[in-house]
């Protein structure tokens, strides 16, 4: 007769969770936006120096409008705006060039790193180490192989680097699943059959 499947450790809290997801993500998000500038050819840098321009002007007629209280300064601000979103505007168009050449960079660092260190650390990422928690498989609470750990990082890594609203916003209702359920399962752990355990109850 086959023995069942061991009991696995207690799901981790919420809050353990996001600090630990927090403690993964924010230093790989200054790695890839490292590597991105590391990585850029002259069009993307030239690109990045004309959105930081952007960027610049935008923030000074801001800080404009809000002191001065003035139609003119407010219309402005919108104008700048919506020029930025015109794609073919040389504003959008440097913006889009930009920002989508750091966020495929930042993507493939996020998932890389994610998936390497759940699949050949145990579980275990930077952030779960320093709270304590791990990734297992269900049912038999081991480890999880390499495809669950590239989905879940793929998932992590999309939401937090890809400008896409759609996955913003599945991403913001996933991020909020675990309150509501007595497992703590977000949709990515329900996908790919894994589970956030807490070391420190088991």
């Amino acid at each position: 007769m086959a023995n069942p499947p061991p009991i696995p450790p207690p799901p981790a809290g919420y809050w353990w969770r996001t600090f630990a997801c927090l403690a993964d993500i924010l230093p790989l998000m200054f790695l890839g936006w490292a590597l991105a500038g590391m990585l850029a050819d002259a069009d993307e840098l030239a690109a990045r120096q004309k959105a930081d321009a952007w960027t610049h002007r935008f923030t000074e007629q801001y800080v404009k409008a809000i002191k001065s209280g003035s139609p003119s300064d407010m219309k402005a601000l919108s104008t700048m705006t919506t020029q930025l979103l015109d794609e073919k505007s040389p504003d959008g168009e440097a913006f889009l060039t930009w920002y989508s050449f750091q966020g495929n960079v930042s993507f493939v660092t996020m998932l890389l790193a994610l998936a390497l260190q759940e699949w050949l650390l145990a579980g275990r990422t930077l952030g779960k180490r320093i709270f304590n928690l791990r990734t297992i498989s269900l049912p038999d609470a081991e480890p999880p192989g390499f495809l669950a750990a590239l989905l879940r990082s793929a998932w992590k890594a999309a939401f937090f680097t890809l400008p896409n609203p759609l996955f913003m916003l599945v991403g913001i209702i996933n991020f909020h699943v675990p309150l509501f359920r007595r497992d703590k399962r977000s949709w990515h752990d329900l996908w790919t059959r894994t589970q956030v355990v807490d070391n420190k109850l088991s």
